[in-house]
C-alpha cells in the first residue's frame, strides 16, 4: 500500500442591480417659464440585466485534449467518473482511506485500529457524475483556481500544475453538451418562504445571504449516513449562479437522484413553480460581499530550543511524510511529492527520516535543492510551502503551491516550530 491514514488535525456575486434613482431638475434659463412634469407619462424602466449567453456543446478537440488531462492528472485517485476504471487501492486515496475505516482494508486488526484512530481527511469526496447541470467557464476557472465550494469537507480540491487553457479543456471533457434555454423566472418571495420550508440551510451553507432557521422538521426522512453525507458534501449555495446552468438547476432541484444517482441530496416535495421560485432565490437574492481575505501572520522565531524529535512528530509524521516518504517505508509509491503523481514532476522529497529532509527535493532544471534555503524574502522555502496553504484557504493563489496539497493548513504554530528549529540550525 502506498497510502496510508494521515496524522493531521482536524481544520471553512451575484450580479447586484441597485436600483437606479433619476433625478430631473428642470430649471429656467432667463425669464422663460419652467415646462410642466407630466404626470400621465410613466418613468422609464430599468436597464434589462445582461443576459449570459447559453454555452454551445464543446469543441471535440478540446474534449479530446481534455480526456488526456484526466489520465495526466490522475482524477481517478480521488474522484468516480463515467466510462473510467477507478485507481487501484493502493493508489486510491479516498477508497484507501474508507476500506480503512469500515475495516475492509487488507492489514492486521490491530494495525488497523491503529489506523482508523488516526484518519481525518479524504474520507469522502462527490463523484464526477452528471456535470451538465454546471457552466463550462465556471468549472474552468474553478479547476485552474480552486476555492473552498464545500465548507463541510475537511479538504478541498487541490491546486494542480494547470494552465488557464489545460483548464478550458479538462473542463470541456468534463461537460462536452450544450446548455438547455433557462426556463421562466420563479417567484422570489416565494422561493425565500420555501427555503426555511424545506429545511435547506440544515446542510447549505449560504454565505452572504440573509439568515433563514431550517424548519423544526426534514421535508423527507434521512438515515443517519445520508444525512452525514449531505451535510459534508453540501456546497456553499453562494456560488450557484455562477456555478449552475438554469435550466439544470431547476431540473436537479425537481429530482437531484435522477440527475446523480448515489447523490446525498434527496428528492424533496416540489413541484415545477416551487424548483424556479427555489432557484430564482438562490441566484437572485442580494448577497452580502465576501470578506476581504486575512492577510497569513508568520509568527516570530521561539526562543526555546526546538529538536528533529518534535517537530517529526507534530509536524512531518502528521500530515507530511504521507506524500512526501521513500518508497519503501510508505509501502508504495512513494507518494506524489517524492515520485510525482496528479501531474506533478517528480520532486524526491523525503519527509519521513532526518537523512530524508536533508537530501532536499529536485528543482524545476532537475538539480538538488535545500528545502531550507531562505527565499528572496528570507522564508525557508518548505516554511514558505506551508504558509502559501493558509493564503490558498484564505482565497489567494501564491505562487508557491500550498502544502499540504488541498488539505487543512498545518497550524501556524507548528510552522513556528519547524521556523525555529530550521533558525537553530535544525538539531536532532
Amino acid at each position: 500500500m502506498r497510502r496510508q491514514p494521515e496524522l493531521v488535525r482536524p481544520r471553512t456575486r451575484r450580479r447586484s442591480c441597485a436600483p437606479l434613482l433619476a433625478v430631473f431638475s428642470l430649471l429656467s434659463c432667463g425669464t422663460g417659464p419652467q415646462d410642466p412634469v407630466r404626470a400621465d407619462i410613466p418613468p422609464a424602466p430599468p436597464p434589462a440585466a445582461p443576459q449570459i449567453a447559453l454555452e454551445p456543446p464543446a469543441d471535440p478537440a478540446a474534449v479530446a485534449r481534455g480526456q488526456a488531462l484526466i489520465d495526466r492528472f490522475e482524477c481517478v485517485r480521488c474522484h468516480d467518473l463515467p466510462g473510467r476504471e477507478p485507481a487501484p487501492l493502493e493508489k486510491h486515496c479516498v477508497r484507501c482511506h474508507q476500506d480503512i475505516l469500515a475495516g475492509r482494508f487488507p492489514a492486521p486488526p490491530g494495525t488497523l485500529r491503529e489506523w482508523q484512530g488516526h484518519i481525518t481527511h479524504l474520507t469522502d469526496v462527490p463523484a464526477l457524475h452528471g456535470l451538465d447541470r454546471f457552466r463550462r467557464a465556471w468549472l474552468a476557472g474553478w479547476l485552474h483556481t480552486p476555492h473552498d465550494l464545500r465548507p463541510g469537507l475537511d479538504s478541498t480540491m487541490p491546486r494542480l500544475a494547470l494552465g488557464t487553457a489545460e483548464a478550458a479543456d479538462l473542463a470541456a471533457a468534463l461537460i462536452p453538451a450544450a446548455e438547455a434555454a433557462a426556463p421562466a423566472a420563479g417567484d422570489l418571495a416565494r422561493g425565500r418562504e420555501l427555503f426555511g420550508d424545506k429545511s435547506c440551510a440544515l446542510c447549505h451553507r449560504f454565505t452572504g445571504a440573509p439568515n433563514i432557521a431550517p424548519a423544526a422538521r426534514l421535508p423527507v426522512p434521512l438515515d443517519e449516513a445520508q444525512l452525514q453525507r449531505g451535510l459534508a458534501q453540501a456546497p456553499d449555495l453562494r456560488f450557484t449562479r455562477e456555478r449552475m446552468r438554469p435550466a439544470a438547476l431547476v431540473a436537479w432541484l425537481l429530482d437531484p437522484p435522477r440527475h446523480k444517482p448515489g447523490t446525498p441530496m434527496p428528492k424533496i416535495p416540489l413541484d415545477e413553480a416551487d424548483a424556479r421560485a427555489l432557484a430564482a432565490y438562490v441566484t437572485e437574492v442580494p448577497l452580502e460581499p465576501p470578506p476581504a481575505p486575512k492577510h497569513v501572520q508568520r509568527l516570530p522565531l521561539l526562543e526555546r530550543r526546538v529538536t528533529w524529535a518534535e517537530v517529526e512528530a507534530k509536524v512531518f509524521k502528521r500530515t507530511c511524510w504521507h506524500c512526501h516518504s521513500d518508497p519503501d517505508y510508505a509501502r508504495g509509491d512513494g507518494g506524489p511529492g517524492n515520485s510525482g503523481g496528479y501531474g506533478f514532476t517528480p520532486r524526491r522529497l523525503d519527509l519521513a527520516s532526518y537523512t530524508g529532509i536533508a537530501s532536499g527535493s529536485v528543482g524545476d532544471d532537475g538539480k538538488r535543492r535545500s528545502v531550507f534555503a531562505p527565499l528572496a524574502d528570507g522564508t525557508p522555502r518548505i516554511v514558505a510551502h506551508m504558509l502559501a496553504r493558509h493564503a490558498e484557504v484564505e482565497g489567494a493563489a501564491p505562487e508557491l503551491r500550498g502544502m499540504p496539497l488541498g488539505l487543512t493548513p498545518v497550524p501556524l504554530a507548528d510552522i513556528q516550530l519547524v521556523d525555529t528549529w530550521i533558525a537553530q540550525g535544525r538539531p536532532q
